[in-house]
């Protein structure tokens, strides 16, 4: 993979301007973990410059998160599409936000999010396509796909699963909330509410005209204590909340996604997969 000659795009080079495409931005990790499988790390970040430099990318140093491993010479480098990149996924039928004039300007915390979300979703997607489940996950809606006028429900995804049996065509709606900060009584009312009525409603099943046999609501921590105290302030709200709400941590749900990680805050006692059969 050269580095100043204008690239010439390779599958692998689409595969990521598709996610990105989708997301909005990803960070180097992110590119590691799904993109140019089977390359070197020093080729990968060689490549993402190469694109960089022809505007198929565009590159951000900024903040470096709490447990992140890039150094202080390095940075933390957050990625979006350029111009060029625009241009060729809008060639190939793909929807891409521009972000171009507004990179410099968005918040760095609100572009974190972004990518910790986008790693959450295909964490999740990966781990049930290649592992032991009967679902996975067929589509991944984002912010934008996800939001319904009509309500003031706006999740950080959807992912709707699907059974691998084909035979099977129902769906489960799994609504993602990505928590980067402490919840306060307030909030978690209101989106309790809002997922709420959602659900009864069925206003995303059809919207999106799914025959969808169950709900979940799963929230995301990224804060250690934020989780506990979270959980806390769904309890106590526990005279309102009839649908599936699940909490985890971000480490965990990374890591081992399959897993049985999942509290049901009215259930605390036993953890649960996110799949799996819930009381």
């Amino acid at each position: 993979m050269g580095h100043k000659n204008k690239p010439r795009i390779l599958d692998d080079d689409i595969e990521l301007m598709v996610r990105i495409a989708k997301h909005g931005f990803v960070d180097m990790d992110y590119i590691q973990l799904f993109a140019y499988k089977g390359r070197k790390k020093d080729t990968i970040e060689r490549r993402i410059l190469q694109l960089a430099l022809h505007d198929f990318l565009i590159i951000e140093r900024t903040f470096i998160p709490a447990n992140h491993t890039a150094s202080f010479r390095t940075g933390y480098k957050i990625v979006t599409l350029g111009k060029r990149g625009l241009q060729y996924m809008q060639d190939m039928g793909y929807e891409a936000k521009d972000n171009t004039k507004a990179f410099l300007s968005y918040s760095p915390y609100y572009m974190y999010h972004q990518v910790q979300v986008a790693t959450v979703c295909d964490i999740i997607q990966s781990k049930y396509e290649d592992g032991n489940s009967n679902w996975y996950v067929d589509e991944i809606l984002n912010e934008k796909e996800a939001y319904l006028e009509d309500t003031s429900n706006r999740p950080d995804a959807i992912l709707i699963f699907k059974q691998k049996d084909k035979t099977k065509t129902s769906s489960v709606l799994v609504y993602v909330e990505l928590e980067r900060s402490y919840p306060t009584q307030t909030l978690a009312e209101k989106k309790i509410r809002s997922y709420r009525r959602v659900i009864h409603e069925e206003l995303h099943a059809k919207a999106l005209s799914l025959d969808v046999i169950d709900y979940r609501v799963l929230f995301v921590c990224t804060l250690r204590n934020a989780k506990r105290l979270l959980i806390q302030k769904i309890r106590d709200n526990k005279d309102r909340i009839d649908f599936n709400l699940l909490v985890t941590g971000y480490e965990d749900v990374t890591q081992h996604p399959l897993n049985a990680i999942y509290t049901l805050p009215l259930h605390e006692e036993v953890q649960y997969k996110l799949m799996g059969q819930l009381p």
